[in-house]
């Protein structure tokens, strides 16, 4: 046979074969090379049977699969393939075979009996083979599964003794960790100074931070509540045992952060074994420091700590033989000094004169234009307070603007008598034009100054209040305009205003200068020598010599005439004082301070006091507080002692929310930046209020939102926050006839009757010593001078029952920090009181001072204010004129407005009864009747109320009152149709009812009515 017959391509079999696709049948079982799949085997051919020559349609090829892990053979799987393609993909052909062409058919079905006769040869030898793998595989898989059965039990052998060594080592660690706990609990009750250094050094591998903290609070919580019968929270025990590094306490009001304080020092003589010497406990003014000291007493007896003032420790470490100081309700010695020195000057001529000139330009200086001129913030936020800048006018009060004040300053140098913003009951708004000057009984002229002129409801507002007074025949409006003022001057404004009283039969002759000195004379001797003091101890608070307060005011840049002139007078009285102090041979209780600093400096470390004597070296803990009170001159002094002790640990609370006392020179710098001042230091926060209800928590928060830590209320109950706004507070007839003018009077009694019929005590907080309100104090003699808060309260008192009047105090909110009172009435939440940026604020800008700071410290004020209430808090405002700070609280809280109608008028001990006669419609029979009538009630003095029930009103005087004689006497009776009338008490209550109809009456019983 020809080579060239041999086949050994598939391509080669199909050129061979040619047509006769029945000779495909050759290829089955042969082997056939795929050019990318490799190796496979032709396994069935597909056909077309409906043709003559069975063409070959597919043929199929399978090919072995091939684990990729372990590269073994798994099995088969078959592709299917076209003729042509077939014959494109594949190449070798194995084994190779002979054919002979042409075939007759005899040897073609020899050939294909032959092929299938080696097909079954090699499907059986392939199935033996396949048999073979099979029974190797199951071999090899039994031997494998008999493998990793022995390597099962090997595992779980082990895994048995890794558990079984886990948990010897886990009774190991817990019998460790147990031993640990114990002897921790032990180095808590006989060491507690090394307790943390225990847990250090044996301890962190078995027992967590968190869970030794918890150990060692417990112990403490249940230390003081077992041995002071007090129940500290975990906040407070944290405060009372953290004692290995300066610890800053933040202690929100109402936090229990004195007794806190005295805990400790009690914990650390009692339990830490610290002796009552090696403690100092300081405070900032006597009553504390005594409050503290007999705190102590009470567990220590007669073993105590020091605990004193700052002062206290300077004097017994300096011990003068004189030194000046003011005593709260006693001795002012410092006050006597510095004001014989100003008197010096006084008697001088020349400084005379610029004492004079100075307080008297002050008086007259437009400081909003001042202060808007050196002001470093943007006119949005120069706006927002524009209406707590000071506008003080000559007479010594307060005005809502510049122009406010030069009206009042010409009224008083021309000896014209006003009232300022006096009430008037107004189409239910409690209505209260600047100025009136009255002219006769209920008749006289009202002053309005209409400086927001431009704005459409202003504007508005504005020619409303022209309406209501063109119809009071008794009365004349005098409307002023901005205008003038800011095209022309002050000089034009006064000589129009002039023009328009002299018009109206106002005589307006200047006083003269000495006349008007006069009358201002000692109000402002007296404002000057305050200012004057003060100015004085900002300076020895910040120890400064004479000449280096030069240098500052030498530096400062001064934003008007009138601060240059202050501050070189300043300057030559503080100058003087020292001086005095110097050739009396004596101190001041801040020289007192820096003497003290001298004499540690010295190397002098011992005090000694009546109480007992001291050795500053010996001390180990340093306790401070009301931190936040903290200033440049008390620094010193505690340098000066970490100098002279480095050792020696300081645990300093307070709360620089209640940071107040900035006037006095304190400086929140030593709060704010504690960790840099006392390294290493811990922050720690006392948060729970356990003095307020939750609402009255809640609303000190909203005012300090992002400001720091906020409080939590312990106490559940939800308390009462309610704004009292003045607008629309509405006195009865017969409030009006008992406080003519006056509303604030009857609105305050109202609130008071309402809770000290339940016995609770209330406080009324100003943030001045004065209210910004008319008061008609009806000529009641006093020993106070009327406007004081005191003389208020003693009008207050005159009403109530004298078993009552004991449950009612006043006070400024300064003076009550650190107090409280079940119900708390804020008297003043205005623009012009918080904040109140005082005019003096032009005197101590050369210190720092700034609007933003004051603003700052007003608002903690606020704070404090707000945080006195037990149960209750009543804030009265105006609405159309609130505090910036309310305004922020409204949008951030929902504040319940109250109605005034729930709170009945209150009738007083002593005052004049009347009896109020309202006139209205019967229900059902529409409001024809009282427009009918309407002029003959308005002639005989009814005023129209149209709150609660719409009616006609009129007061008259219960003695002698008669109903039979009072219809007698009505005039409009006879033209009446469809009229009730009602007969009230002081209180609004109805006694007697009446129907009306052509001139016959008859009584209303209670189910008719």
């Amino acid at each position: 046979m020809d080579s060239s017959s041999q086949i050994d391509t598939v391509k080669k079999f199909a050129e061979v074969i040619g047509d006769n696709d029945d000779l495909w049948e050759i290829l089955l079982g042969r082997e056939v090379i795929h050019i990318v799949r490799g190796k496979g085997r032709v396994s069935f051919l597909l056909k077309d049977d409906s043709s003559l020559n069975s063409t070959i349609l597919e043929i199929g090829v399978t090919y072995p699969a091939w684990s990729q892990s372990a590269y073994n053979y798994v099995g088969n799987y078959t592709c299917r393939y076209e003729k042509n393609r077939f014959i494109r993909e594949f190449n070798a052909l194995e084994p190779p075979f002979f054919l002979e062409l042409p075939l007759s058919l005899e040897k073609r079905l020899a050939l294909i009996e032959q092929m299938e006769q080696e097909n079954k040869k090699r499907c059986e030898a392939e199935k033996l083979e396949a048999q073979k793998r099979e029974a190797e595989r199951r071999e090899a898989q039994r031997l494998e599964t008999e493998r990793r059965n022995a390597q099962k039990l090997e595992a779980q052998k082990r895994e048995a003794e890794r558990r079984e060594a886990q948990i010897l080592e886990i009774e190991r660690r817990n019998a460790q960790r147990l031993s640990l706990l114990q002897n921790i609990k032990n180095e808590l009750e006989n060491n507690f100074l090394n307790a943390d250094k225990f847990y250090e050094a044996n301890c962190t591998e078995y027992i967590s931070f968190k869970e030794y903290q918890s150990e060692k609070l417990k112990y403490i919580q249940n230390w003081v509540n077992t041995n002071l019968n007090s129940s500290p929270d975990l906040e407070q025990v944290a405060a009372i045992g953290t004692l290995e590094s300066h610890i800053q306490v933040i202690a929100r009001a109402g936090s229990g952060k004195t007794s806190t304080l005295v805990n400790r020092a009690i914990f650390l003589q009692k339990h830490c074994g610290i002796a009552p010497g090696e403690m100092l406990l300081l405070a900032f003014n006597r009553k504390a420091a005594e409050e503290m000291r007999e705190r102590l007493k009470l567990e220590l007896q007669n073993s105590v700590p020091h605990a004193m003032t700052f002062h206290a420790l300077a004097y017994a470490l300096v011990h003068p033989e004189n030194i000046l100081f003011d005593e709260p309700d006693g001795e002012q010695n410092q006050s006597r000094a510095l004001q014989i020195i100003i008197d010096q000057y006084l008697q001088h001529p020349i400084f005379y004169a610029k004492i004079r000139d100075l307080m008297t330009a002050a008086f007259h200086e437009d400081w909003e234009r001042i202060i808007s001129g050196g002001y470093d913030k943007t006119p949005e936020e120069m706006l927002r307070y524009r209406r707590s800048l000071p506008r003080e006018g000559i007479d010594g009060n307060y005005y809502k603007s510049f122009g406010e004040k030069l009206i009042a300053n010409f009224l008083f140098e021309h000896n014209i008598k006003y009232k300022y913003e006096r009430n008037f009951w107004w189409n239910g708004i409690n209505y209260r034009p600047d100025f009136t000057i009255l002219t006769g009984e209920k008749q006289g002229i009202v002053i309005e100054y209409f400086g927001l002129e431009g704005d459409p409801d202003y504007d508005d507002m504005s020619h409303e209040k022209r309406e209501y007074w063109a119809n009071r025949p008794n009365w004349q409006l005098i409307a002023l305009s901005p205008r003038p003022l800011k095209d022309q001057g002050a000089e034009v404004f006064c000589e129009l205003l002039k023009d328009k009283l002299e018009n109206l039969g106002i005589q307006c002759n200047r006083l003269s200068e000495e006349t008007i000195w006069s009358r201002i004379k000692d109000r402002s001797i007296d404002r000057f020598t305050t200012v004057v003091k003060g100015f004085i101890q900002r300076c020895r608070k910040l120890s400064l010599t004479s000449e280096e307060l030069r240098k500052i005011i030498y530096k400062h840049e001064c934003v008007s005439k009138i601060e240059e002139q202050f501050l070189n007078l300043a300057h030559r009285f503080y100058k003087s004082y020292l001086r005095c102090l110097e050739d009396r041979g004596e101190e001041d209780f801040d020289g007192l301070m820096q003497k003290a600093v001298e004499v540690l400096a010295s190397g002098q470390t011992i005090f000694r006091r009546r109480l007992g004597t001291g050795d500053l070296k010996s001390l180990r803990y340093i306790m401070i507080d009301e931190y936040q009170d903290f200033s440049e001159l008390f620094y010193n002094l505690i340098e000066a002692i970490r100098k002279q002790n480095p050792q020696a640990l300081f645990f300093c609370v307070g709360d620089d929310w209640q940071a107040i006392n900035g006037f006095a020179g304190s400086d929140l710098r030593f709060y704010q930046d504690f960790h840099q001042f006392f390294q290493p230091s811990h922050k720690l926060n006392i948060a729970t209020n356990y003095r307020s209800a939750i609402s009255i928590v809640d609303i000190g928060n909203k005012l300090m939102q992002g400001l720091g830590t906020p409080a939590r209320a312990d106490k559940k109950i939800p308390g009462i926050v309610n704004i009292a706004d003045m607008s629309s507070f509405e006195p009865t007839p017969t409030e009006q006839e008992n406080y003519s003018g006056d509303n604030i009077t009857p609105a305050i009694l109202r609130l008071i009757n309402k809770t000290i019929k339940q016995g609770k005590k209330v406080v009324l907080l100003s943030r001045k010593n004065s209210l910004p309100w008319y008061v008609n104090y009806q000529n009641k003699r006093s020993k106070y001078k009327n406007g004081t808060l005191e003389s208020f309260l003693e009008l207050v008192h005159s009403y109530l029952p004298e078993e009552s009047r004991k449950l009612v105090t006043i006070s400024t909110a300064h003076k009550y920090k650190g107090l409280q009172k079940d119900v708390v009435i804020i008297l003043d939440a205005i623009p012009r009181c918080y904040p109140l940026i005082h005019p003096d604020l032009m005197f101590t800008r050369v210190f720092g001072d700034s609007i933003e700071s004051v603003v700052n410290e007003e608002r903690r004020l606020f704070y404090v204010a707000l945080t006195r209430a037990v149960e209750t808090l009543f804030i009265i405002t105006e609405s159309t004129n609130s505090s910036p700070f309310l305004d922020e609280l409204n949008s951030r809280t929902k504040i319940s407005v109250l109605n005034w109608s729930d709170y009945q008028p209150f009738i007083g001990v002593g005052t004049i009864r009347y009896i109020t006669v309202k006139v209205g419609n019967q229900d059902g029979k529409g409001s024809n009747g009282t427009i009918a009538i309407k002029d003959l009630l308005k002639a005989e003095g009814y005023i129209w109320k149209p709150e609660v029930w719409p009616a006609w009103c009129r007061t008259y005087p219960a003695e002698g009152f008669s109903v039979q004689q009072y219809f007698n006497n009505a005039n409009w009776i006879s033209q009446a149709v469809g009229i009730e009338v009602q007969f009230c008490d002081d209180g609004e209550n109805k006694s007697e009812v009446y129907r009306v109809n052509q001139g016959q009456y008859y009584l209303v019983n209670e189910n008719e009515e």
